[in-house]
Order: C-alpha cells, then structure tokens, then sequence
C-alpha cells in the first residue's frame, strides 16, 4: 500500500462527511476506499478518486462540478457524475450526512445511561421515538449519541460518528432497539440479574410475567393495563443484588397477530406506523405513557405463561420454589453472559418472598381475570 489519507479531520460538504473508518489508499496505482464498517475494498475509477480526494481537501460540490467540466465533461455529464458517485458511496456506507441541528433530537434513557438521538427530519425521528415510553428535549450529559439521516426509503445509523446500520425506513425502529438492547442495555450493571419478562405493578406491589416468544405476553400485558395496572417492562427486566427491579425504557412491541385483540380496547394502535422486524414479523410500538410505573419494584408474584388449544377456563396452578427457580434460572442470565452464584443466591431469597404460578389459559381476557383475583387477593 503505497498511500493512506489521514483520518484525524472529517470536513463536511454539502452535508455530507466521510463516515469513521473510512479510508482513502493508492494500492500500486489504484485508487481505493476502505470501509472498516462493511470491511470491504472499494475500487474506484481516476474520476471518483477525483472527487472524493477534491472532497477530502474541502473543495465546495460546486467547485467540483466545475473541475469535471474543466476536464472534458459537460455541465449536465459533470452534474450526473457527481450525483452518481454521491449516491453509491451513501448507499455503501462510505459517506454519511452531517447533522448540526438539534431541531429534531430527543433524549432518553437506556438503563441509567442517557442518549441523545438527532435525526434528519420529524418523520424519521418519529420513528425512533415511538420506541421509548418516555423521552425528554436534547440535554448536554448524553453518554451516547445516534444519529440517523433518511435516504429515499432506506436510512443510515450511527452511534458516536460511527455507522452502525443501513436499511430501510420499515426497519430503521426495530434494527435501533436490537442495537440500543444488546450494546448499551444489557452491558450495563454487570452484578445485575437479567431475566426476560414483562412486568405490571399493581399498587406496590409488582409481577413478573414471562413466556417463550408467541405465547401472548404482551398482549397478556396490556390487557392489564386496560385493567388498571401500570406498565414497568415489555420484555427485560433487571434485578439488582438488593432484590430490587426496573424496567428496560421501551414500549410494548405488539406482532401483528395481538393487534385485533389490542385494538378493541386500544384503536390508537392502528394509526401508528408498522415495522419489519429482523425476523420477518410485523410489529407496533403503543403509547403506554400514561400507565408507567416510575422507579424500582418489588416482585409479589412470578407467573410463567402457558396457552393451551382446549379452550378450557383459565387455571392458574402454584409452583413450588425449587420450580419457580427452574424456570427463572432457565430465562435469566447476567451482563457478561452467565448467571453468578451472588445471582443464584439473591433469587433464591426473592422467590421465598414472593408466590409463583402456572397460567395455563386459551383467551386472554379470561387469563387477565384470573391475575386481577390474584391481585386482589382472593387466590
């Protein structure tokens, strides 16, 4: 490799910058770019090697437009030219928009860590905010920042600079929380428990409801808040070594099979946006502001979700400790990836204060019934 461009300084042009880890390197007598992103080699004809280096010394696009015309091209080749190679290096990840303003930005948070999101434009960020149940204007204290840009229907992510995904506008809300999930939620509060369950609280008292994928939890959950109770959790709850538990800050994902059963009570559902999930599934975030618990909790009771076909009344069938801390152990695991003797220690002390069941039920509203008994005391 006979040269590489230096990459301390990222000058802007036309609102557009080389993304981090981008990298410009003559290769004998062949110009490439290199994207530490996609790990990739892009080769680039003497052109494009023009304007990207022209980009690179911080000439205006318009001067540039000029210098291809001075080359040979005409005005309308030179305009095309441009344009071409603009859009090939944005759809390849290689440059990425600027964004100054913080117009359109909220914060929230991830855990107890602050994030600042700016976006290209309200609808975008619209998108973006639908996740949270709760979002605040732009503060200085962010210990991370994304910012997205729209372009055409796809849309390019980056977190602190760096671009972390490009996909489409449909995609763009569920791709950010698996991001904001696995990268800033659960690598934080390494002596946490983390256990996967959604989570209502009914006075002070909280309970932890947990089922494998497609078995009705969250449309279990909102039929609770429907009730009355208040929403902690959709899917990920934390507990801390005190017994102690919070919530993850996003909003109920519902698929679209549970979206019938949610609008009857809920019909706001169906003028919010629909999303393409990584696995196929078509999902929407609901507004549960309103219904939010604030703070830790404590867990009263554990219920394990089981659906049956029989269409048999709901029943509810109580589990001794050593099963509940089957179950719990078999859904739960830390930060760096494995459940600590400390953690299997603060369980067993959680589940000696609280009650556990079985929910076995085949219609949902029936199911809740049973739960707000529970609630109430009279199981």
């Amino acid at each position: 490799m006979d040269s590489i461009a230096p990459q301390g300084s990222k000058p802007t042009f036309g609102g557009l910058r080389p993304a981090t880890g981008t990298s410009f390197a003559l290769i004998g007598q062949l110009p490439v770019l290199f994207s530490e992103y996609a790990q990739e080699l892009f080769e680039l004809t003497d052109v494009a090697a023009f304007i990207w280096c022209s980009m690179q010394d911080e000439v205006s696009l318009e001067t540039i437009r000029d210098r291809l015309i001075d080359r040979g091209l005409s005005a309308t080749g030179a305009r095309q030219t441009l344009r071409d190679a603009l859009n090939q290096w944005l759809r390849a990840g290689l440059l990425v928009p600027h964004i100054d303003a913080a117009d359109f930005a909220f914060t929230a948070l991830i855990g107890l860590r602050p994030l600042e999101v700016r976006a290209s434009d309200a609808g975008v960020l619209d998108l973006l905010k639908s996740l949270f149940v709760s979002t605040a204007a732009p503060a200085s204290k962010a210990e991370a920042t994304f910012t997205v840009h729209r372009f055409g229907d796809s849309s390019i992510l980056m977190h602190d600079g760096r671009m972390i995904l490009h996909c489409s506008l449909k995609e763009l809300a569920p791709s950010f929380r698996a991001y904001a999930v696995k990268h800033l939620l659960l690598a934080a509060g390494a002596r946490d428990v983390i256990f996967h369950a959604a989570a209502v609280t009914s006075g002070d008292r909280g309970m932890l409801i947990s089922a494998p994928p497609g078995v009705g939890k969250s449309t279990i959950t909102m039929h609770l808040l429907h009730a009355g109770l208040r929403f902690a959790t959709d899917d990920i709850v934390f507990i801390a070594p005190d017994g102690s538990i919070r919530g993850a800050p996003f909003a109920p994902t519902l698929k679209s099979g549970a979206w019938p059963l949610i609008g009857d009570f809920r019909p706001d559902l169906f003028s919010v946006p629909s999303h393409d999930r990584f696995d196929g599934k078509a999902v929407r975030y609901l507004d549960v502001g309103s219904n939010l618990h604030k703070g830790a909790m404590r867990a009263s009771w554990f219920i394990f979700l089981e659906r049956t076909t029989r269409c048999a009344p709901p029943v509810l069938e109580e589990l001794s400790a050593l099963e509940t801390l089957k179950r719990i152990v078999g859904a739960s695991y830390a930060s760096h990836g494995k459940l600590t003797s400390d953690g299997f220690g603060m369980l067993k002390n959680m589940v000696s204060r609280t009650r556990s069941f079985v929910l076995h039920y085949t219609e949902a509203e029936e199911a809740v019934d049973k739960l707000l008994e529970l609630c109430d005391g009279k199981l």
